[in-house]
């Protein structure tokens, strides 16, 4: 799956309580994460962190399997 980039992917990500990588523009994992707890158009907050949402990358976790 790609990057959550719009306000209504980032929202049913939210609804959907989705755990969430967040990865560094070039591509490093920051911190894996967990479920999105608030976001506004400048930040999301994840596990009690805010990201800057044009410096991070935002991924929904995928198990492979």
């Amino acid at each position: 799956m790609g990057c959550l980039d719009t306000d209504i992917e980032l929202f049913t990500a939210a609804l959907l309580q989705a755990r969430i990588i967040i990865r560094k523009k070039d591509g490093a994992v920051v911190n894996c994460g967990g479920s999105i707890q608030r976001f506004t158009p400048f930040t999301v907050k994840i596990g009690g962190l805010s990201y800057i949402r044009n410096e991070f990358d935002f991924v929904v976790y995928s198990p492979r399997g």
